[in-house]
């Protein structure tokens, strides 16, 4: 009893000075935003999906699917791309990580040709400087026939030329 005669005076306290109630929020969702490891997670998916064919299109699909804005992504693919050139900043990287980031930027011009907005254009920027830092090596114009390697068999494998399995099938030639 005690508290309905609480609020009716609250309430008439509030009609006199002209001081409205607090309201109570509107029921509108508020989204949280992902953790840096879903944001990983869902651009790898992109990545993964722009390697295999994706257009422009499929892109805008997924983006709607997962509920997820090019701006928001493409702000967080700013900060990983910061993170990861700073990291990257030595040239002394072992071959298998230089590979691995040779094939990141390459996904990453993939997907800044398609051209889908915000982070079409930040994906193209970083995968290019990428591979001004670690360029890939460079092929020889073979006259349009493809790439050719020089191999060597040796016993039931095949070793490359230069390489030192050449040094073996050399002594057992000879």
């Amino acid at each position: 009893m005690l508290d309905k005669i609480w609020q009716f005076i609250k309430q008439l306290i509030q009609r006199l000075f002209g001081t409205a109630a607090p309201t109570a929020p509107q029921n509108t969702p508020i989204r949280p935003t992902l953790t840096d490891a879903e944001y990983e997670s869902k651009f790898m998916e992109i990545l993964e999906g722009v390697n295999a064919g994706w257009s422009r299109g499929d892109i805008a699909g997924f983006l709607i699917a997962k509920r997820l804005k090019d701006g928001e992504l493409a702000g967080w693919l700013r900060r990983f791309g910061t993170r990861l050139l700073e990291g990257e900043g030595d040239r002394t990287a072992a071959a298998d990580a230089v590979a691995s980031l040779q094939e990141l930027a390459r996904r990453l011009g993939l997907l800044g040709r398609i051209g889908s907005g915000e982070l079409s254009q930040v994906a193209g920027e970083i995968g290019r400087e990428i591979l001004r830092r670690f360029p890939l090596p460079v092929v020889e114009n073979d006259g349009g026939y493809g790439m050719v390697i020089e191999a060597v068999f040796v016993g039931d494998g095949l070793g490359f030329s230069g390489d030192e399995n050449r040094s073996g099938a050399e002594g057992a030639e000879g």
